[in-house]
């Protein structure tokens, strides 16, 4: 059976004194049960598995390798190429597999797809008879929101006039009135203007008697709904626009894949209430859920938030947070992550640190000092920090809350207040949690501590859930000589 046969080979990976997470021999059987029922399965670890699982994974995958699509990220398609693979095949376990757009799935190879080829596929129907595996799953929403992003560009206006060139006046008169409208609305240079659906339902319209649709236009076109959020990106310097849609809901947007694939979804961050509430809007349903893992089972974070910090919208606040910045860095040895979702605050604070340390100082480079002080946005660190040397430490500026500027977070927001649920806690903290969750992984049990300088930590009772999601961790009352 699929069951014994993943258990004996993970006994002799970890025979070879790789690190062993105690759930491992559950969580390989769960998963080749999976595979050969075919079974809706939702696992969700405790963070405390950090890596370790991914042997767990993989080794299913690779002795029932026929009709399996994995969807990964560019982070974990690294870890598992640069990482994971070297110990399968040093084991003896064959990883064969394929990446990219097909017609049809691979013959007994996996079929590795990141988010945007996923969409593509799932279109093309190329997926029939494919079973679904998605690690980190509780980032889902967001990668799928990237991937299914649509942008027009000006070019795309000339690319859509010289495919009706008989359209040409009307076009130009809807983007001429557009631009006027959008660069009267600018309160501030560059600004991201939210548009309603009725202008690009009215292009669709007045050339509905097309029969097709140069790209992006033709999705663009399928996105003319209010399950869509449109926006214009101005830039003033160049007299321009781009018009963004991105979908307020995806899991929901393809709530037909996961009602048609057989999928296994493993998340890494236990119980995740915001993710299941999503998974329950899309329709996706599972025959099999399991938690696995004990949180307290990890090593703690030291953790530095003073008591009585001042708040970020005080006036003593920037001064504060330069000071302990400058505390912080003092005797380091290795490099310091500075991350700041502001970019003037993040630039402002960059400029000052530079004075002071010099060439330590960078904003947002992977090639640093050995004792470098990278000044960058906590998406930034997201994606490069397996590209980065482990830190000395971590330091939050600022929680990183999703601002409300961005159009995205807006429309997602007020879907909330529509629905008349706490659009605060139900959606904004958790995705607050989310970024912290992620910003923190690569750390855990690293002897790297986390400084977060935001007085409202303290001062506001939602603070609790944000020390919470950090445990285990112990308090840095005072910052001691290194």
């Amino acid at each position: 059976m699929l069951e014994a046969n993943s258990h004996n080979h993970l006994k002799k990976l970890h025979q070879k004194n790789l690190s062993l997470w105690p759930n491992s021999l559950t969580l390989t059987r769960l998963i080749a049960r999976s595979l050969r029922r075919r079974d809706n399965t939702l696992i969700q670890l405790a963070s405390d598995s950090q890596n370790y699982w991914w042997p767990s994974l993989l080794i299913p995958i690779c002795l029932e390798s026929n009709n399996i699509v994995l969807l990964l990220s560019a982070k974990l398609r690294r870890q598992i190429i640069e990482v994971e693979l070297p110990h399968l095949r040093a084991s003896g376990l064959n990883f064969d597999y394929v990446e990219g757009i097909r017609r049809t799935p691979p013959a007994n190879k996996i079929w590795l797809l990141n988010h945007k080829h996923l969409c593509i596929a799932y279109e093309n129907d190329s997926l029939r008879n494919c079973q679904l595996i998605i690690p980190e799953a509780e980032f889902l929403s967001g990668e799928l929101t990237e991937s299914m992003s649509i942008k027009i560009t000006p070019k795309d206006w000339e690319n859509l006039i010289k495919c009706y060139p008989g359209f040409e006046s009307a076009i130009l008169n809807i983007h001429e009135r557009l631009s006027r409208r959008l660069f009267r609305q600018a309160a501030c240079n560059d600004a991201a203007i939210r548009l309603d659906s009725s202008e690009i339902k009215l292009l669709r319209e007045m050339l509905k008697d097309e029969p097709s649709f140069p790209i992006p236009w033709d999705r663009a076109f399928r996105a003319a709904t209010n399950d869509w959020v449109h926006w214009a990106q101005l830039s003033h310097q160049e007299l321009k626009w781009d018009w963004h849609f991105q979908p307020v809901t995806p899991l929901k947007t393809l709530s037909d894949l996961w009602s048609s694939q057989i999928h296994l979804m493993v998340t890494n961050s236990g119980k995740n209430d915001s993710f299941l509430s999503e998974l329950k809007q899309a329709k996706c349903s599972f025959s099999v859920e399991v938690n696995l893992g004990k949180t307290l089972n990890q090593e703690p974070i030291p953790l530095f938030v003073p008591k009585k910090q001042p708040l970020p919208n005080t006036p003593s606040f920037y001064r504060y947070l330069l000071d302990q910045c400058r505390r912080l860095i003092l005797g380091r040895r290795r490099i310091t992550i500075i991350l700041i979702d502001d970019l003037q605050l993040r630039l402002k604070l960059l400029s000052e640190l530079v004075e002071e340390f010099g060439l330590r100082v960078v904003h947002e480079t992977i090639n640093s000092e050995s004792n470098g002080i990278i000044c960058c946005s906590c998406d930034w660190w997201i994606i490069n920090q397996d590209q980065l040397p482990m830190p000395d430490q971590l330091i939050f500026a600022i929680i990183p809350f999703p601002t409300l500027e961005s159009p995205l977070i807006a429309a997602r927001a007020q879907t909330f207040k529509n629905q008349g649920r706490d659009w605060f806690r139900e959606f904004l903290l958790p995705e607050t949690l989310k970024i912290l969750l992620r910003s923190i992984a690569i750390i855990r049990g690293k002897d790297v501590r986390v400084a977060i300088l935001d007085g409202r930590m303290r001062y506001r009772s939602w603070g609790k859930s944000i020390f919470q999601t950090l445990e285990p961790w112990i308090p840095l009352e005072r910052l001691l000589p290194y």
